[in-house]
C-alpha cells in the first residue's frame, strides 16, 4: 500500500479511539453549563441559589463524570427534584429546564445527595 493509505487508515483508527463508559457519556466530555443556568457537578449545583425573572426558563447541565476521556471515566448520578417531588431524572449526563412563570422562592435538592441543594428565586 501507499503511504497515503497508511496514513488514512491511521487517521481513521485514531478516530474510533474515543474513550466511553457504560454510563452514557461521549467520550468523558461533560455537558457545558449554559450561559445563566446551572451545573450540576459532584455534590453541588453551582450557582447553588439564583434569583431570576418571571417568566424565565433555567437550564440544568450535568457535569458529573471524572477521567482523562481515554481511560476509566467515573459519573456520578444526581437529579434536580423539587419539594413537590417532580423534577428531573436521577441522571449522569445530560440536561434539565424548568420555565418559571410565577414568582416565589423554590427549593430542590438531589435525590441521591439530599445535603444537595439549590434555590431558584423568581421575582
Amino acid at each position: 500500500m501507499t503511504r497515503n493509505v497508511w496514513i488514512a487508515i491511521a487517521l481513521i483508527s485514531a478516530a474510533g479511539c474515543g474513550g466511553s463508559s457504560s454510563t452514557g457519556t461521549q467520550n468523558g466530555i461533560n455537558t457545558p453549563p449554559p450561559a445563566g443556568g446551572v451545573s450540576v457537578t459532584n455534590d453541588v449545583f453551582s450557582p447553588q441559589n439564583k434569583s431570576i425573572a418571571a417568566g424565565t426558563t433555567v437550564q440544568w447541565a450535568w457535569n458529573t463524570c471524572t477521567g482523562d476521556g481515554y481511560s476509566v471515566q467515573t459519573c456520578y448520578q444526581h437529579s434536580v427534584t423539587w419539594d413537590d417531588g417532580t423534577g428531573s431524572a436521577t441522571q449522569t449526563e445530560g440536561t434539565y429546564s424548568k420555565l418559571f412563570d410565577v414568582a416565589g422562592t423554590y427549593n430542590y435538592h438531589c435525590l441521591v445527595h439530599p445535603t444537595m441543594t439549590g434555590t431558584i428565586v423568581v421575582q
